[in-house]
């Protein structure tokens, strides 16, 4: 039986196509960099604590760049008890809304999908200080430091 060529070089077939090898350097992998890529096809949301390749729908996909809030995209954060509540005032038509909002720490990864024509009211539990994620399906992606 012959082996496969990616078994022999200990590569993916994406990287073996590509001819470039994803190296993560960073083995212990840092929750607080994780990386978050969307499928532009089919909305898929894929989340990785390090460098990779995510395909999906056939598109090799890029990690997203977290870019401040906009006015149109600013998100309203308040602390009630133990509870982080999250909203934002932002369409929610078929054509554009926030796909997700996520919430990141040192040790954990939450996220909340988000649907059309629903509300965007989200709350997390309170684990300190973190960073908030959303997707705007038309404008990407924003973050928020809490």
């Amino acid at each position: 039986m012959i082996e496969p060529l990616t078994n022999i070089l200990q590569v993916s077939l994406p990287e073996l196509l590509s001819g470039e090898q994803i190296i993560n350097t960073n083995r212990s992998a840092n929750i607080l960099k994780s990386n978050l890529y969307v499928c532009p096809i089919c909305g898929n949301i894929f989340h990785s604590t390090g460098p990779a390749m995510i395909s999906c729908c056939g598109v090799t996909l890029p990690a997203l760049e977290a870019e401040q809030a906009d006015e149109e995209h600013e998100i309203k954060c308040e602390k009630i008890e133990d509870e982080f509540f999250i909203s934002i005032q932002h369409p929610m038509t078929k054509e554009h809304y926030i796909s997700f909002v996520a919430y990141c720490t040192g040790e954990r990864f939450e996220s909340v999908k988000l649907y059309p024509e629903s509300s965007i009211e989200v709350r997390f539990f309170s684990r300190g200080h973190g960073t908030l994620y959303w997707y705007c399906n038309h404008h990407g992606l924003f973050k928020k430091r809490i």
